[in-house]
């Protein structure tokens, strides 16, 4: 007995340790000396799901039900498709779904978790779970699958929206089964079990909703219930759906006041106001109670579609993307991904039109936003984005062709005749030969591109490329660079793509912010590159290249050591040594001791005619 409570308390740690994810339980450490085996996680100030459910009568709104519901989804996605080995909970019940003051969750307890084998079915002996929530396939067959996890949801799904206990003492109270035989009944009999709280007409139908999708969750046949991601996709869908009731129901109090209404604000260029094209706002709950509308369809929705065609925008199918890239043959990028771009950010593949239009299709990665990118504001600037990009013409930018709005994270489509990225020529195995005049026409040239983006507004707000690095500028036969990939900024969870990335802008960590300046600082990066030839991180200790260079100037006061060894000859080195001041420049922690990149521009154009003309004047 003593030594299978050590084992499992070891089996806890193993798999505990392995999940770092915003809304699960932070494992600080443990102690295992004998008598004494110990967890210790971080605290969380606001108790349990049950508590808030069941030991207390104040008022939860159905918004904060929901935003609950999300992310407690969002960790078990997680364990069960985006980890390198898959990871089973065992255990979901409200008592292990932790609350921070603002009702933010952190899924807690993996004393029953395990740890899943990617090539075969898994059976076990030790079925152990809580009665009320376990799985009935997992209690008759000791069947181990994500699926037990996703019936468990469903029960904590229906607490939820009931504000009933599916436990008391240990025993099961009969909810789910109770709330099957209503629905059977019919949807009326069914509405009598919601929270009375929340059961109102202006919720009845989102609430009729997570009912099914509740009951879709614990259906008894395993094969029928739903991917814990796709939980989670329908339930940020009823969310929106929400947020647009109520937006509605203000934009109805704001009409009787006077107040123009906003479906009238997109008008169709060249034509009457009579001639509107309709104001496009995500029809949520219409594709929710379409049972037959496609995932497809969904995504082109979700991206913008419906109004992105009502503009000259090339959209293709994903389809076509596939026969464009001869099914995703040809991916280019650096030894760190499998093409162009930070691995959590997609990668870039060649593809042909027509046979005659070479491009570069850029495949956004396939992550789960969070809410503030994925209301109809949010549509509404990517939509604006899109637009604003398709229009940019500049000979250091990459031509956006079109895109593919079939997917969870659009695709991009951009022109490409070129030899490949600046990391390619730099790092890579394309490795060739530089003169310092190429690299200043490179550096000059990606500085144009960046301070006309950052000159170009979409809406309200300014353009920026989001995600400046070596591997997101391309290179023309004679050097000439071209920015590239500079849609990412509009479709990323940039807490899930940037905190890998080496060019990450420190200031995001303490704001979760990406700005102009942000582009400015991973600039200073590539500045570095073009003056040191290292990568931004290197080495087998994956050193930081920025790091590295500013910690030498500060002891030789020079940055000479770390030069290129092909262009750290006499007549360059002054320039080299504005570069790399200017580079720290913009590396500076604090924002706004970095310069404009209008600024860094004229600096390099000033450096770029000093090296041609042999003279730098101090």
């Amino acid at each position: 007995m003593r030594q299978n409570f050590i084992e499992g308390f070891g089996k806890e740690i193993i798999v505990h340790c392995q999940i770092n994810h915003k809304n699960v339980v932070r494992l600080l450490g443990y102690c295992a000396e004998e008598n004494a085996l110990m967890i210790v996680t971080e605290y969380v100030s606001g108790g349990n799901l049950r508590d808030l459910l069941h030991g207390s009568d104040d008022p939860i709104s159905l918004d904060a039900r929901l935003g609950i519901a999300i992310e407690c989804a969002d960790a078990l996605g997680y364990m069960h498709s985006s980890m390198y080995q898959p990871i089973i909970h065992g255990d979901i019940k409200p008592d292990n779904i932790l609350l921070n003051s603002k009702l933010g969750v952190k899924l807690s307890d993996f004393g029953l978790s395990r740890l899943l084998s990617m090539d075969k079915t898994q059976y076990t002996l030790n079925v152990a779970g809580s009665r009320g929530y376990m799985d009935p396939e997992y209690i008759e067959t000791g069947l181990v699958d994500p699926k037990s996890d996703v019936y468990s949801f469903g029960v904590v799904l229906l607490e939820l929206i009931t504000r009933a206990k599916a436990s008391e003492h240990g025993f099961s109270t009969r909810l789910k089964r109770n709330f099957t035989d209503a629905l059977k009944k019919g949807k009326q009999e069914a509405r009598k079990m919601f929270d009375s709280d929340i059961s109102n007409e202006g919720n009845i139908s989102i609430l009729d909703e997570i009912g099914n999708l509740a009951a879709e969750c614990f259906t008894k046949e395993i094969k029928e219930r739903p991917e814990m991601k796709d939980v989670q996709e329908r339930l940020q869908m009823l969310r929106r759906a929400l947020h647009c009731e109520q937006a509605q129901e203000k934009r109805g109090q704001g009409s009787s006041q006077g107040i123009p209404d906003p479906e009238q604000k997109f008008v169709k260029q060249g034509t009457s106001s009579n001639s509107t094209v309709p104001y496009y706002r995500l029809n949520i709950l219409d594709r929710i109670f379409n049972r037959n509308a496609s995932r497809k369809q969904y995504c082109f929705n979700r991206n913008g579609g419906p109004m992105l065609q009502c503009v000259s925008i090339n959209i293709f199918t994903k389809r076509e993307v596939r026969k464009i890239t001869n099914n995703y043959s040809t991916a280019i990028g650096n030894k760190y991904s499998t093409a162009i771009g930070d691995l959590y950010s997609g990668g870039a593949y060649i593809g042909w039109i027509d046979g005659n239009i070479r491009v570069l299709v850029k495949d956004s990665v396939n992550v789960e936003v969070d809410e503030a990118h994925t209301d109809s504001a949010h549509t509404d600037s990517f939509i604006a984005a899109v637009v604003c990009a398709h229009g940019f013409r500049h000979s250091n930018i990459t031509k956006l062709v079109g895109c593919c709005l079939e997917t969870e994270s659009p695709i991009f489509l951009y022109e490409f005749d070129g030899v490949g990225s600046l990391y390619d020529v730099l790092h890579g195995n394309g490795r060739r030969p530089l003169s310092l005049d190429s690299r200043l026409k490179i550096a000059i040239g990606s500085a144009e591109a960046l301070a006309y983006l950052h000159s170009q507004s979409c809406g309200n707000a300014k353009f920026l490329h989001g995600y400046v690095t070596s591997d997101n500028i391309l290179l023309a036969q004679d050097f000439e660079p071209k920015v590239f990939n500079y849609m990412t900024g509009m479709v990323s969870n940039w807490q899930v793509v940037l905190s890998w990335t080496t060019y990450l802008d420190p200031a995001f960590g303490d704001t979760g912010l990406i700005t102009q300046k942000s582009d400015v600082y991973g600039f200073g990066a590539l500045i570095l590159e073009l003056i040191t030839r290292k990568p931004a991180k290197y080495g087998n200790n994956y050193t930081y290249l920025g790091e590295e260079y500013i910690s030498v100037c500060k002891k030789e006061n020079s940055g000479r050591a770390m030069f290129d060894e092909e262009i750290a000859v006499e007549g360059n080195i002054v320039i080299l040594e504005e570069m790399g001041k200017l580079a720290i420049e913009c590396l500076k922690q604090d924002r706004d001791e970095r310069p404009e990149m209008t600024e860094v521009l004229e600096r390099l154009k000033l450096l770029g005619k000093a090296a041609a003309a042999f003279l730098f004047v101090d």
